[in-house]
């Protein structure tokens, strides 16, 4: 095995003009998602497949794994220190409950079954001081397992919305994602057709890389520095994870190899101007609890469940992060 190369923070380069004005401090919004990787209860659910994680199945999940799962997400999420955080693969809302609990940050949380056949959730946790939400819908569609969440609201008193999605794994035949693609899109053009100038954010575990046929293809996704050169492309998704995927870094590992699953895709009306914009810095959140340091499995995601093992990790996927400014118009000069 080799190790995987991972970063902390990466200062990307600066397409969508994150140019601050002299004397204007703008203020930072972050903005994030982590796969937390099977986040279940202990109590069975005949309506989901949740078997494995009770206490009497093979992988023993008690009220003292639970727990300590609980814990790790929390302090993770602690020190990710991000105002709009989408979760991906929580059983149910009393496992939100839970996290609320444990964590020291202060967020409001926005959940919906997914109705996916194994119990598995998208969240999003919100700063009430931050965002205040004023639509929530679903979205099913064809090759979806689970449904979109899409919420509207007031980001630092202008208008964002957010696209939560967890698309199905590799798993699935190539033609049955490709219609998830498809879902998701037509809930992108539905949102920007007639309305070019929307603030977009579409985040989540995509389960193909940024560059990947489907996301070139169907989502129009393109790297931000195709921004550099031109206006934006009003039906085009942007995102510097391209270039993170490019130098050849990932979220988690596959049989050895890195991939770059987790990521965030934001319009082109997030460019440059006034207000919310991409301030030029994102990241895959990292730190040494939740890499393997020696041994086999060195350079992975420390994980819950290593080859049949209880380890006692975290999840196999790491968090990623975007920073947004919020740029204030010049004060014009007093003389």
């Amino acid at each position: 095995m080799r190790p995987i190369r991972l970063l902390s923070v990466l200062l990307c380069a600066a397409a969508f003009c994150c140019e601050t004005a002299a004397g204007t401090e703008p203020d930072r919004i972050r903005i994030a998602c982590y796969n937390v990787e099977s986040l279940f209860d202990t109590v069975p659910d005949p309506s989901a497949g949740d078997a494995e994680f009770t206490p009497h199945s093979p992988r023993r999940w008690n009220t003292e794994r639970y727990r300590m799962k609980i814990n790790h997400i929390s302090r993770v999420i602690d020190d990710l220190d991000a105002d709009l955080l989408a979760l991906a693969e929580v059983e149910n809302e009393a496992v939100v409950r839970d996290l609320m609990y444990a964590m020291r940050s202060d967020y409001n949380y926005i959940h919906r079954n997914s109705g996916d056949p194994r119990g598995m959730d998208v969240v999003l946790l919100y700063r009430g001081s931050r965002f205040f939400p004023t639509r929530v819908r679903q979205v099913f569609g064809r090759g979806l397992t689970r449904s979109l969440l899409t919420v509207d609201g007031e980001l630092l008193g202008e208008s964002v919305t957010l696209i939560l999605c967890h698309l199905p794994s590799q798993m699935n035949a190539a033609r049955y994602r490709a219609e998830a693609f498809r879902s998701l899109r037509r809930t992108v053009d539905s949102l920007l057709t007639g309305s070019p100038q929307r603030k977009l954010v579409v985040l989540g575990d995509f389960n193909a890389e940024p560059d990947a046929r489907e996301s070139r293809k169907i989502l129009h996704v393109r790297p931000e520095t195709a921004l550099r050169n031109a206006p934006a492309d009003p039906s085009a998704l942007y995102t510097p994870f391209v270039g993170l995927r490019r130098q050849g870094y990932g979220t988690l590992v596959y049989r050895d190899r890195r991939q770059l699953f987790d990521y965030i895709l934001v319009s082109g009306a997030f460019a440059s101007g006034n207000g919310l914009r991409y301030g030029g810095r994102c990241g895959i959140f990292v730190r040494d609890y939740l890499i393997h340091r020696s041994g086999p499995w060195k350079g992975y995601p420390i994980r819950t469940f290593q080859a049949g093992r209880y380890t006692g990790g975290y999840s196999d996927h790491l968090p990623v992060f975007l920073d947004f400014e919020n740029k204030k118009p010049e004060s014009p000069e007093v003389r």
